[in-house]
């Protein structure tokens, strides 16, 4: 910084110590003024900005103790540098000076070059107070420009969350009134249906009952996997977590598609783990579960095919899985990122790609796992992760 931007204050009532240190400093560019005592030191204070006051302690009048500490009050000259002038060189003399508020002396008769070396000194570390200050001002500034910006954008992402569950909730609605709209009319076919049924006497009137009836089975299928897609996503469902048997389980699921694996003349094993076949979990979903992937493999399996139904234990996990024959799942459900409308068309086609999702979410309210995987050959195999254990929150 240029030296002559740098205004001193030369306050004694010695003409030839003004005159000495007035020279010095001036040969140095520095701006110089000066007082005889303290009221006229005063006076050039009130009406000017100084960098630095050199002040001499012993004075007629106002001391220099007493001018530091009149200047002190100042505000704005609470933290200029001042130096006392002084003969004193006495411990008690130094420590009234620094307790009246001066940052530094220099002893008469004074050393030229230590002058100038203390007053550049004290001037230098004026000088990185104040860009610090005025870095920590800019900081100020910036940090409540950021705190109000900040402000700002969490009362748009509060709207916006407001108006993405106003719109979670619509969905919610407008799901389970279709789930319940669909299954109104079909109800009333269902009935009327059995009437055909026991009336059928011509080959075209049955052929004519079993599309109507696969048609309705399909359609309250879905509108059934939906209402429950709906509530596990939306309702954040209890669960009744109870010991459950994996082999009550597994037989009601045969025996429910009993029909259809006698159709295609498939053999549906089963492996499971003699004596251990309990686990944690809620009945009805658990249930909805398998089953639904039970027949999942029943529909890909090949006549005259094979489905093998398996567990193991290991640690607090039961680990079921599923398995056929048929030609794999699509590389969609493989990646485990599918959702309600991304199931591959071939599942979707067999009325199944709602059901996967349904099993994915019915396992995940279980902080279980899920692995779709296909085999080397022919046949896809499904595994999930069950706790053995009663170990869930009980919010769940």
């Amino acid at each position: 910084m240029d030296k002559i931007r740098h205004k001193i204050l030369i306050v004694d009532d010695t003409p030839r110590n003004l005159q000495l240190l007035g020279n010095t400093l001036k040969e140095q560019k520095y701006q110089v003024e000066f007082a005889i005592d303290g009221n006229n030191a005063l006076d050039w204070i009130g009406k000017t900005d100084f960098d630095l006051i050199l002040l001499d302690i012993m004075m007629p009048g106002m001391n220099g103790y007493e001018l530091c500490k009149n200047i002190r009050n100042i505000k704005r000259y609470r933290k200029i540098p001042i130096i006392f002038l002084t003969a004193k060189t006495d411990p008690d003399s130094i420590v009234a000076g620094f307790e009246a508020g001066a940052q530094d002396y220099i002893t008469k008769p004074f050393n030229t070059v230590e002058l100038l070396l203390r007053v550049k000194t004290q001037l230098d570390l004026k000088s990185s107070r104040e860009k610090l200050e005025s870095m920590n001002d800019w900081l100020d500034s910036e940090v409540k420009k950021r705190t109000e910006e900040l402000k700002i954008t969490n009362q748009e992402l509060e709207k916006a969350n407001r108006e993405l569950k106003g719109l979670d909730q619509a969905k919610s609605d407008f799901l389970n009134i279709i789930s319940h709209e669909i299954r109104t009319p079909l109800n009333g076919i269902v009935g009327p249906l059995e009437m055909v049924k026991r009336k059928t006497g011509t080959e075209k009137l049955g052929t004519l009952y079993n599309m109507l009836d696969s048609s309705v089975q399909r359609l309250e299928n879905f509108s059934l996997t939906a209402l429950h897609i709906t509530r596990l996503k939306t309702k954040d469902p209890k669960l009744n977590l109870t010991d459950v048997n994996l082999e009550t389980i597994v037989d009601q699921s045969i025996l429910a598609l009993n029909e259809k694996i006698l159709k295609k003349d498939l053999l549906v094993k089963k492996d499971l783990v003699k004596d251990h076949h309990s686990c944690q979990a809620d009945q009805e979903l658990l249930y909805m579960a398998l089953s639904r992937l039970l027949e999942n493999a029943v529909a890909h399996s090949p006549e005259g095919g094979t489905v093998n139904i398996s567990n193991s234990l290991a640690e607090e996990w039961m680990q079921i899985e599923i398995k056929d024959q048929g030609s794999g799942f699509p590389d969609v459900i493989l990646s485990q990122d599918f959702g309600l409308f991304n199931t591959g068309e071939q599942h979707i086609d067999k009325n199944m790609g709602l059901d996967l999702n349904l099993v994915k979410l019915i396992i995940e309210k279980h902080r279980g796992e899920i692995l779709f995987y296909n085999e080397e050959k022919d046949g896809a195999g499904v595994r999930l992760r069950i706790r053995t254990e009663g170990i869930y929150s009980k919010d769940l």
